[in-house]
Parts: C-alpha cells; structure tokens; sequence
C-alpha cells in the first residue's frame, strides 16, 4: 500500500475526527429517541441557522466534489446542464416548494401526499418503498467517491475504501438520528466552505483561472470547451433528471418538515442553493483543469484526488482529506436517515402496524440502517462512476412521482380538490419510474434515449393524465345516473 504524505497527515487527523463525529452522535442519542419526531424530523424545531448547515451539509457531499470533478474531467462544460438541473432547481424547490412543506410536522414526502392530495394509504406504501431506492444510491454515490480519494492519497484499494466508508457512515447515524445529524452538520458545514473554497482558489491560481483552463483544455481536448459536445438527447437528460429528482427525493422534503416554520424551510433552502451552485461549478471546472494537467488518469473520478495529491500543500491536502471524508459521512448519514424514514413511517407503520411505538420504530431504525449500508455497496460496485449511480436514483422517482405531485397541486377542481387520482398516481409510479430507471440502468437503452428520464415523463404524463380523465368520467357519469 502505498500512502502519500497528505494521506500520512490525514490519518493522524481521523484520530480525533472521527471519535469526535460518533461522540457528538453519542451525545444526541437521548434527545433523538425522545420520540419518532424527534429522531426523524428534530421535533420540527429547527431555526435558521441550523436550517441553513443541515441542507447544505446534506446536498454538498463528497459526490459533489468527486463526481462533478470527474464529469468535468470526462464531458467539460456539458456537465453544466446537470449542476442546473441539480443545484439550480434547489432554488426552484426553495421558492415553491419549501416554505408549503416547511407548515406542516409530517415525517416523509408520501405522508404529505397522502394526506393533502390523494388519500390513500397503498399510494404511500408504493411511494415509501420507491423512494427508499434513491437513497440506497446516493449512500452509494458517497462511499464510491470516498473510495476513489482513499486510494489515491492512501494507496487503500476503492472497494475497501467503499466498505470502510459505508460502515463509518452506518455507526455513525444509527446512533442519534436527525439531531445527531444536526450538530455534527453544523461543525462539517462551516470547515467544508472555507477549506473547499480554499482548494479551488489554490488551483484556479495555478490553472490561470478560468481563461487558463480554457485555453489548456482547447489544446488537450477543445470538445470539452463546449456544452453540447454530449449530445442534445444527453445534454437534456442531464438537465431534466435531477430537476424531476430534487422535488420528490425525501431527504429535502424531510429537511423542511424539520423546520421550525415555513419562512425557515424556505430561506434555509435558498440560501444553500446559491453556495452549492457556485461550489458544484467550481468543482467542474477543477476537473477541467485536471484534464489539463494530467489527461492519462485511469477513472475520471480520480480527477479531484489526483489534484488535491498534486497540487496542496501537505498539511492542507490532508485537512481537505479530512473534510471530504466528513462530507461522506454527513450526506451518507442524512440519505440512511431518510431512507429508513420511508421505510418505518410509509410501509412499516401504515400497512403492518399503525400502533407501533416510537421506541419500537426507533430500534427498527437503528437496524434498517445497517441493510442501508449493505444495499449501497452494491450499488457502489456496480455504476463506472459516483454520478451514474446519482442520476439512477433521480431517475426512478423523478419519472414516476414528480409529474403526480406537480399536476396534483395546480389541476384542481371548484371545490379545491387535486383531480389527479390515486390510480393515476399509482399507475405513474409503477410504470413511468420503472421505465425510467431501465432504460436509465441498460448501456443500450440510455444510448438510444440519451437516458431514462425523458421516457419515463412521457408515460407518467400519459397515465397520470389519461387515467385522472377516465375516471372521473365514470364518476361522473354515476354520479348523473344517482342523480335522475
């Protein structure tokens, strides 16, 4: 094993990094097992300021850096339409979306569903399980790049990376639940802006800056410098999937019924979609000028560890180390707790036992994690690179639940009723996420589409439509045949 000197420096930091992270988690247990709120949405007491690090700490995590510096590294600027799709409609979450989710004490984004659209308890069985698949894969979106830096600077070959990563990720969050993941948040968030904006001034200032990696990457690959040089189909996909992922993944919606009040939900949100614009771009760019620097690396994802191990000085490489290794831990432990949200407060406690006690569902939290952890080195030894596996994960809710949700709230009739229905809704999910994930997940059929999510909308608006019109004709026909 070969280990590089920032990879020397950087375990000597995890000595008192990590103990410090599970202590913390240690020192929250007993308020997050108060009850099942409490563990799962913080009692709905958040302010802003611990708002505002709980979202950000959650959506810029390890496979932000690593992974959007490996697609700069492979695609260039046309990695731009995802980081809009991604980071940019955040923005569009927060202002229409956040402060409505922000009113209401709910534990998951089918509960809301349930209870405001559509009234049916087999909507949110299927919706809880569903979304719990997009958790399991941006759990392994974090072990992957976490896999990929640890053996780069530590010589640790990447699927041992990936296990330690996933298991770190699993003690640590099954301990103190939400609130655990407040304060540790907290204390990452704030080391996370100011060493990562370090990092990218250090290597903008030796890549020339921006018109330095232009005119480096026009020289070593001048199709990089374009953001159509994947294609129009592709380019579209890597806009509209995680567009229709960030309005239906759990872990956001979680976050706002977590806030102390709509105003909260809302600027918290905002105010982390503008830092995570800028970092995810900057991250871009830094692969571009790996590109630049060294266009032989073996993985694209390689791309920011190789600069961090090239370009830092020591001891702040390994403090960069170090801050990544804590952004794992922070993203993994937010996706494991919202995905055994779904799970308890969706399947669990809907459909096999509605009375089920806060202690019980906490203990099932607790071990449901551990199957979190194992579902996602799955997914990590399966996907060529940390944004493949993300955009799966979008893909499967993004084509099934979000045309539902958008047409559910603004098609309503007189009296204030969504006429979405809970079949449509259903047959959406089922056969539009399905659909798109497929063709998302097979080589074949994401060459042919340009991805999986595209195909998936076309039906979900097909059936979601279609089916809402179809029955309420029946219902309406009956009603008239009552009525004479």
């Amino acid at each position: 094993m070969h280990i590089t000197l920032i990879g020397k420096y950087a375990l000597w930091m995890l000595v008192l990094f990590v103990p410090s992270q599970i202590f913390i988690g240690y020192l929250m247990a007993h308020k997050g097992s108060q009850s099942a709120k409490h563990y799962f949405i913080s009692g709905k007491e958040l302010p802003l300021l611990l708002m505002f690090f709980l979202d950000f700490a959650s959506v810029l995590g390890v496979g932000n850096f690593i992974g959007y510096a490996g697609k700069g590294y492979e695609i260039g600027l046309s990695q731009f339409w995802m980081m809009l799709g991604e980071q940019g409609t955040k923005v569009l979450f927060a202002v229409t979306v956040a402060g409505i989710a922000g009113r209401y004490a709910y534990t998951t984004f089918n509960e809301f569903l349930e209870q405001e659209l559509f009234h049916d308890k087999w909507l949110r069985v299927l919706g809880g399980f569903a979304m719990s698949i997009p958790m399991v894969a941006w759990i392994g979106v974090q072990a992957m790049g976490l896999g990929t830096l640890l053996a780069v600077v530590m010589g640790i070959d990447p699927v041992t990376g990936i296990w330690i990563a996933t298991l770190t990720a699993v003690i640590y969050t099954a301990v103190g639940g939400m609130w655990a993941l407040v304060w540790t948040d907290v204390l990452q968030g704030g080391i996370r802006i100011f060493v990562g904006f370090l990092f990218f001034g250090i290597i903008f200032f030796k890549s020339g800056g921006i018109d330095g990696i232009r005119t480096g990457i026009l020289a070593v690959q001048p199709n990089l410098w374009s953001f159509g040089n994947t294609g129009f189909a592709q380019n579209l996909a890597l806009l509209i999937t995680p567009m229709c992922g960030v309005f239906t993944l759990q872990v956001w919606w979680q976050r706002c019924f977590s806030a102390k009040d709509s105003k909260v939900a809302y600027r918290g949100f905002l105010y982390t979609a503008f830092f995570a614009m800028v970092m995810c771009s900057a991250s871009i760019f830094m692969g571009m000028a790996a590109r630049v620097m060294n266009p032989h690396l073996a993985r694209p994802d390689m791309a920011f560890g190789w600069l961090l191990v090239n370009w830092l000085p020591p001891v702040f490489g390994s403090l960069l180390v170090v801050t990544i290794i804590g952004a794992d831990m922070t993203v993994s432990a937010a996706f494991m707790n919202s995905g055994v949200t779904l799970v308890l407060m969706d399947v669990v406690k809907p459909l096999i036992r509605g009375d089920y006690p806060d202690k019980k569902l906490i203990q099932w939290a607790r071990w449901l994690t551990f199957i979190f952890g194992l579902g996602s080195v799955w997914v990590a030894l399966h996907f060529p690179t940390a944004l493949s596996a993300g955009l799966w994960g979008y893909t499967f809710t993004g084509g099934g639940l979000f045309l539902p949700l958008v047409i559910g709230l603004l098609w309503k009739d007189k009296s204030g009723k969504t006429c979405v229905t809970k079949n449509a809704a259903i047959a959406s999910l089922l056969i539009g996420g399905t659909t798109a994930s497929v063709i998302q997940y097979v080589p074949r059929l994401f060459k042919m589409f340009g991805g999986g999510i595209m195909p998936g909308l076309a039906l979900s608006l097909i059936l979601t439509v279609g089916v809402s019109l179809v029955e309420r004709s029946i219902q309406n026909k009956a009603a008239r045949a009552a009525a004479s």
